[in-house]
């Protein structure tokens, strides 16, 4: 592809991505103006379930699963860059809630009214402006459906993934733990973080893998440390008063989690192409399949003994060692593992 063709390209989508800003911009306006930010609100039980599975989409563990497939059996580079393009949302979300300390819809804190007015059980112990799953959304399926933009039929996975991303914030609202102006700032923020991201990662990423190895792993593991003391020094008590009997453990553990699943990716996908150099594109069918449910297994074997032990280990920095062993896992051990068996 020529230079003036991906010109052409990352024109059209800047133009899509402000277009699409502007509308959500407008429409939700009209709608806040018009009195109706909590007229999505649903009472039906049946409604609430459907979009409690739908709100699953934004879920760590779908996206940790996300990125596990397209890393074992599509292509590394990308993977990466998704995990990346979502951990920042995520780091980015947390700073804005703590900033703006949004309170959520009484649905949501308000402990008496949970059963008869939020039968999802769902109470979310953060902030609520801008909403999180609306935000990682769009820094997820969003940057997955932009590197889809000239693949064969390529209108099909940006148009499902949009469709998902709206699905994945409105449902937030139905479920009672949002209102309309929490979805409306996340998918905007989420839009100016995506596109920032799309323009400066291919220039970043150039320099940093110029460097030396030793320097990159050196640069990932102060940044990592810092992204985590930073965020959690900055908020240490972040939600916690939004709840009548707040749990020990709350939504500052998110800074943590960012921390230490850029630890543990960082290392462990600098590590594994200099010294294991697993190949997606030299797989066949059969050996595609037998490798991603190999290791989805691990992932989630490893995800959920680490999670049974949270209980144990109640501590944001336990939340960071978790996450980091768990990137770790993906990016090197799993392909560690799936190298030899292929042979």
């Amino acid at each position: 592809m020529s230079e003036k063709k991906k010109e052409i390209l990352s024109l059209n989508a800047l133009i899509t991505f402000a277009i699409i800003s502007v509308t959500i911009l407008v429409v939700g306006l009209i709608l806040l103006l018009l009195g109706l930010n909590e007229a999505f609100y649903s009472s039906s039980s049946t409604i609430r379930s459907i979009f409690k599975a739908i709100t699953f989409l934004g879920e760590p563990i779908v996206f940790i699963v996300v990125v596990a497939v397209i890393y074992i059996i599509y292509d590394k580079g990308f993977a990466k860059n998704v995990a990346l393009s979502l951990l920042i949302a995520v780091y980015l979300n947390e700073f804005f809630k703590n900033i703006f300390k949004d309170p959520r819809p009484a649905t949501n804190v308000d402990s008496d009214k949970i059963s008869a007015e939020n039968p999802s059980g769902l109470v979310e112990t953060s902030y609520g402006l801008p909403s999180g799953h609306a935000q990682d959304a769009v820094g997820t399926w969003g940057y997955i459906a932009y590197q889809f933009r000239d693949k064969p039929r390529f209108y099909v996975t940006p148009i499902i993934l949009t469709i998902v991303t709206f699905l994945v914030a409105i449902s937030r609202i139905i479920i009672g733990v949002h209102d309309l102006q929490d979805i409306i700032g996340g998918l905007l923020f989420g839009l100016c973080f995506l596109t920032l991201f799309i323009y400066l990662e291919p220039i970043i990423s150039e320099k940093f893998n110029r460097l030396s190895l030793s320097l990159r792993l050196i640069i990932v593991v102060i940044a990592s440390i810092l992204l985590f003391v930073l965020g959690t020094f900055l908020f240490p008590t972040s939600g916690k008063d939004l709840l009548p009997d707040p749990p020990s453990f709350t939504d500052t553990g998110g800074f943590a989690q960012v921390g230490g699943v850029l630890l543990g990716l960082g290392i462990g996908y600098l590590l594994e192409n200099e010294y294991i150099n697993y190949q997606p594109s030299q797989l066949n069918g059969k050996q595609k399949i037998i490798n991603i449910v190999i290791a989805i297994v691990i992932l989630f074997v490893a995800y959920f003994a680490l999670e049974a032990l949270n209980d144990i280990f109640d501590s944001v920095i336990y939340r960071y060692i978790r996450y980091a062993l768990i990137a770790f896992i993906l990016f090197y051990i799993v392909p560690l593992i799936l190298t030899k068996i292929n042979k």
